[in-house]
């Protein structure tokens, strides 16, 4: 088996009180999290709408953490160069959003950022192997995409380790993601099914104590 990195944690956003949010920002680096994920939705994909490039510009520039835009919309492909632009890191988007996601995946490879895709709780995961040889990161959604504050669903684990085999054995350093009810009930049987990312939001906000929360999902 493929030696795995450490886990990585990213805390999503997406919850939080924007009137707060250079204190968000500051909490999150004080957690010791690897990176800042951001949930990015049009209405249409997803019921909510949240932001656009000019706030996640403002997240990058504020924070000093790496940030990962997860679009939740529908073309994704319109929307690439904006977050590009506004400095993140990584851009993933949802395979059931587009009709050409290869293509997709290519426009991505030519700005140099970490490329993948999102992949909802009732899509097949075997859908995105095919993908694999153009993507850094896959992120399994463990809830409904669009909302906060969901129960994590089972069934994920075992995506994990159906993707983790398909990339094993193809000798692939994917990076998995899982993104959704995240916390300290769940997380090392995400560690354990081969996880290397796990993205937590409202369990980490309602923490007691938000860095050793941060510690306890990497198992450390």
């Amino acid at each position: 088996m493929i030696e795995q990195p450490r886990i990585r944690v990213s805390i999503s956003v997406l919850g939080t009180d924007f009137a707060e949010l250079g204190h968000t920002l500051e909490l999150v680096r004080l957690s010791k999290a690897d990176s800042i994920h951001l949930d990015v939705m049009d209405g249409r994909f997803v019921p909510n709408i949240s932001f656009g490039g000019s706030i996640a510009s403002d997240i990058v520039r504020a924070s000093g953490l790496p940030c990962c835009a997860h679009l939740m919309i529908e073309q994704p492909e319109g929307a690439f160069d904006a977050f590009v632009g506004a400095g993140v890191t990584e851009l993933l988007f949802h395979v059931e959003a587009t009709r050409y996601p290869f293509r997709a995946l290519e426009l991505l490879k030519r700005s140099g950022i970490r490329r993948g895709v999102a992949v909802n709780p009732a899509s097949q995961v075997e859908s995105v192997v095919p993908l694999l040889d153009s993507v850094d990161t896959v992120l399994l959604m463990s809830v409904e995409p669009g909302f906060g504050g969901q129960s994590f669903f089972p069934g994920t684990l075992a995506k994990v380790r159906t993707l983790r085999s398909a990339a094993d054995r193809a000798g692939i350093p994917l990076r998995i993601a899982v993104d959704g009810g995240v916390d300290a009930s769940n997380a090392a049987a995400l560690r354990d099914a081969g996880a290397d990312e796990l993205v937590a939001g409202t369990a980490f906000f309602q923490a007691a104590d938000p860095p050793a929360f941060v510690q306890l999902l990497k198992g450390v």
